[in-house]
């Protein structure tokens, strides 16, 4: 056997997983950075990032509960949502933490330039990039909004909100997980920075719409 073929043996032995779950997340990313360029359109784009399992039966309950709180705001009567998720383990003790999340973050480092301004976030992850200046302090945006349900000026508990309480799926994200909305991007033309303008603007009235819900109407 040669030495690389032993070499190769020898790495898959002890790197087989690692090799493979690393190898599964960026395969995640690379296909959430794919439907950024794809020509199909939503009307509009939220990413969790968390530790929550989320299988097919709770992802359609999220996608359904996500859509009682927006509209088809490109009118062309599709009302569709644009939901992903990307794996993040916040206990350090975990031995796959690293390993997990690698990718995730490094596929958050260009979160601003991404289609997604409304992203549920647990809290290890936004801390991360809260002081980047990415977010939009929700506390100018609305003000009646509980005082107990902010984590701080630019994120909300979002366990806390009686929308999360009220709709199958989002009401099983974890306690952990933060409500936020970012900035607008650098458009480098006013045709790009008006179409992000527009797509701002609808996931404010998606934001507004999720935390001005109320159990009792």
């Amino acid at each position: 056997m040669s030495k690389f073929l032993k070499w190769l043996d020898n790495y898959w032995y002890h790197y087989k997983w690692h090799t493979i779950i690393v190898a599964f997340f960026l395969i995640i990313g690379i296909i959430s950075t794919v439907q950024i360029f794809n020509r199909e359109t939503y009307d509009a784009y939220v990413m969790y990032v968390g530790g929550e399992e989320i299988p097919d039966t709770k992802y359609y309950d999220i996608m359904q509960s996500l859509k009682a709180v927006s509209s088809d705001y490109d009118g062309n009567k599709e009302h569709k949502i644009n939901f992903g998720k990307m794996a993040f383990i916040s206990d350090p003790e975990n031995n796959m933490a690293s390993t997990i999340n690698s990718p995730t973050v490094q596929f958050l480092s260009n979160l601003v330039v991404q289609p997604y301004y409304i992203y549920l976030m647990d809290v290890e992850v936004y801390k991360l990039y809260k002081d980047s200046g990415v977010f939009v302090p929700i506390s100018e945006l609305m003000t009646d909004v509980p005082e107990d349900w902010y984590y701080d000026e630019t994120a909300v508990y979002f366990d806390k909100t009686d929308y999360a309480n009220s709709f199958a799926g989002v009401d099983k994200l974890g306690e952990n997980t933060l409500l936020v909305i970012k900035i607008m991007p650098y458009a480098s033309s006013k045709r790009v920075a008006a179409a992000e303008r527009t797509s701002y603007e609808n996931h404010l009235d998606m934001l507004k719409n999720i935390l001005s819900y109320r159990k009792n109407g």
